[in-house]
Formats: structure tokens, sequence, C-alpha cells
């Protein structure tokens, strides 16, 4: 059956099966949308209905529209605020109409299921529910909530979306070096990735001023954070020359000499890395991950990393290197066994061999 979009009707499927709801009122419609039952209880909803100049109070559009306008919202970095948007609007354009009060936790595993083949948007989709939910409920009688009402998105499960970001291995770092020359703003970036210890956005938008007397100075877009970080030799070998060869007030300049945005970094580095040869998990934010442990590898305390790169990747690379050396001491007891089981044979042979020898008669 081809669905024919209606007036006021939200549909939603989730393993297989389908629901319907009434946009403005979050009523649950009979499950077949050519049924008389359908077009009758579509047609008692409706009644009533009035236009209005903006959105009904207690709706999910209300509440995204008073999200948007709170300190909550506007205190946010603006690349977060963007990627926000993005999802508020989504959410608001096939379910604004619905009272907050009606949506329940149904509806959002119901969401998160329709969006299941793209696991990554999903768990956003429900992070950003889970957001504008928590929002609302400090705030019942603004969305005409009910005593006692819960955050529906509060718990739900999340979708599997693989390993995710992981440290780059010694080979692929001498891969992509291989690739990339010195003199390549590719190479001067992933330098600065690998070196630096910070997000794709804040090292795109890195200057000159932001590099002096063999440091570099960074105001972290996201935590708000100030952090020095003194540039290694690898990265001074690379970043001296390129500064040398251009006049630029950015670091990393385009063609035509203007700076990155976050968009274009993303995708320049993304196709840098395949150029190389390299698997897709090799990732901009997976060098940070990278620096971290290189730095723990030299000596450095969690407390210290975490102030370069963040406490959250500090703790990522905290698990992975501790999975590490488990791995490492699991491996090292097995080929220690299996050194010691050798030896065992070798004695028991050696003594087989000592008892054949010491029998009558077989000296004579």
């Amino acid at each position: 059956m081809i669905w024919v979009k209606m007036h006021h009707v939200n549909k939603v499927r989730a393993k297989g099966r389908t629901y319907y709801y009434h946009r403005p009122t979050g009523t649950r419609l009979p499950d077949d949308p050519t049924s008389v039952e359908f077009a009758e209880r579509l047609a008692e909803l409706n009644t009533g209905l009035g236009k209005s100049d903006g959105p009904a109070r207690g709706s999910l559009d209300a509440l995204i529209a008073h999200y948007k306008a709170s300190p909550d919202f506007l205190g946010c970095a603006p690349k977060t605020r963007k990627d926000y948007r993005r999802y508020l609007d989504f959410l608001g354009e096939k379910f604004g109409d619905i009272s907050v009060a009606n949506l329940d936790r149904e509806f959002v595993i119901a969401l998160r299921d329709e969006l299941a083949d793209k696991p990554r948007t999903a768990n956003y989709v429900v992070s950003i529910l889970r957001l504008l939910f928590s929002y609302a409920e400090d705030r019942p009688r603004e969305f005409m909530l009910p005593r006692g009402w819960g955050n529906p998105a509060r718990r739900p499960k999340r979708l599997k979306t693989g390993d995710g970001h992981r440290p780059w291995e010694e080979f692929e770092i001498e891969a992509f070096r291989s690739k990339w020359k010195e003199g390549t703003v590719e190479r001067v970036a992933f330098e600065l990735l690998l070196n630096g210890g910070q997000r794709g956005g804040d090292t795109a938008a890195m200057t000159r001023h932001q590099y002096r007397r063999g440091e570099l100075s960074v105001a972290q877009e996201k935590t708000g954070a100030r952090v020095s970080v003194p540039a290694s030799a690898d990265l001074r070998a690379v970043l001296d020359p390129w500064l040398e060869e251009h006049d630029h007030v950015v670091i990393l300049a385009t063609k035509s000499g203007g700076s990155f945005k976050i968009d274009h970094f993303r995708h320049t580095m993304r196709r840098a890395y395949r150029e190389a040869g390299l698997p897709d998990d090799c990732t901009t934010h997976g060098l940070r991950y990278t620096a971290a442990t290189v730095l723990k590898e030299l000596g450095c305390d969690w407390e210290t990393i975490g102030a370069i790169t963040g406490h959250s990747t500090a703790e990522m690379v905290r698990k992975y290197t501790e999975k590490k050396r488990r791995a490492r001491f699991a491996i090292s007891r097995l080929d220690e066994a299996r050194r010691e089981r050798l030896r065992n044979e070798s004695a028991s042979v050696l003594q087989n061999s000592a008892d054949e020898s010491a029998k009558p008669g077989n000296g004579d």
C-alpha cells in the first residue's frame, strides 16, 4: 500500500510495524489508515482545531522554541548549537504538533528503531530528546505536564555503533607520513593533530599568533579551557618551514588563503587518510587518542594528559591502554606456560634417554 500523507497524521515505522499518531494531540490512531475507524477517529480529533500564530502550549514545537531561546542552548559553543539545531528542526518538523505529555517511552523506542539503519544518528536523536525532556521536566507547568511525569528518553538502550574511534598504530602514522610529505597542508594538519592533541575544529582554526616560542596556545571551543602545549620536534620540523612559506594569519590556509570550515577540514583529512591507504577507523578524533597514548608512554600522569587533551579523552585512553596491558599480560602468561611445557617435555626426553642408557647390557 502506498502511503499518502495526511494532515495532522504522523507515521512511524519500527521493526516491521507501523504506528500512526495524531500530531496535535499525540493520540495513537487505528493501525489501518484506509479503515472507516481511522477516518472517523481522525475527523473527531481534528474537530475544533484552530489556527494559531505560534506553537500550541505544551507541544513539542513550543518546547523546542523555548529551549532555543534559553541560556542552556545559547551558552553552548557555536558548533554544538549548529549540531543541536539540525536535530531539533528534524524533530519539530516531524512531531512538533504533539503534546510533550503524550510522547511516551514507546514513542522514543519506535523513533530510535525507525532510524536504526543509521545507529549514530538514532542515538543522537534520542540524546536530543533526553535533553529536551529534561528541560521540560524542570518546567512542568510551562509544558502542561501531569504530576509524576518522567523523562521517557532517560534510559533507552543505545544502538550498537561499532568500536568507534581508537588510537593510531605506529605503522599507520608512518604510512600517512610516507604519503604526505612536508610542505603539504595535509601533513601540517596531521602533525598538529597528532602532537597537539586538540579537536579538529580547534586545530583548523589555529592562527600563527597561537604558536609562539615553541608552544601552541589553544582556547578550546567546546570547553572554554585554555591550554598551552609545547611543540614537539616532529611538529616544529614541519610547522616552522610551513609558516615561513606563507604569511596567512591562519596556520592551515586553504588554496584561496582562507581558513578551513569544519566540514571542509573533515572531508580534506578523510580523503588524505584514504589516499594513504589507511582503514576507515583511522580518524581525526583518533589522533587525539594517539596523542594521549604517546604522552602516557612518555611518563605523563593522567591529570596532565587530561589538561592537554580533555579529561574524557584521557579516560578513554586509560581504558584502552589498560586493555592492551591486560592482553599483553595474558599472552605473556600463555607464552611462559608454553615454554614451561617445552622444558618439561625436554627434561622428560632426557630422563628417558638416561634411564635407557642405565639398563644392564646397554653399556657393553
